[in-house]
């Protein structure tokens, strides 16, 4: 037989479909914040993490204030802030070439 039970227009009693749930982007916790806005904010928050210790690293070498101890506090947040976001993105291009390996 080459048909399915639908083609033939058979359906057993109590059985119901499942539902599928809607993909648009949000969580289901009603938050309204999809993974791909998050992603984006912790790009944004390491973007200005960079920026803000690369701004007070220029005013101490240029004498306009600061200690060289919370510039080096600074720094090593913004570079532990852009290595995990470096090993995030490592982590879901393996993902996307695992899922992209897979048979169907």
């Amino acid at each position: 037989m080459n048909g399915s039970i639908r083609d033939l227009g058979l359906r057993p009693e109590g059985l119901q479909q499942p539902a599928k749930p809607a993909v648009t982007g949000q969580r289901e916790d009603g938050s309204g914040k999809s993974f791909g806005q998050a992603l984006e904010n912790a790009l944004r928050e390491v973007d200005q993490s960079l920026n803000a210790a690369d701004q007070d690293a220029t005013n101490f070498v240029v004498g306009k204030g600061g200690d060289l101890h919370n510039v080096m506090i600074e720094l090593e947040k913004a570079d532990l802030q852009f290595r995990t976001i470096v090993q995030v993105r490592n982590k879901l291009l393996e993902a996307y070439k695992e899922v992209m390996r897979m048979q169907v």
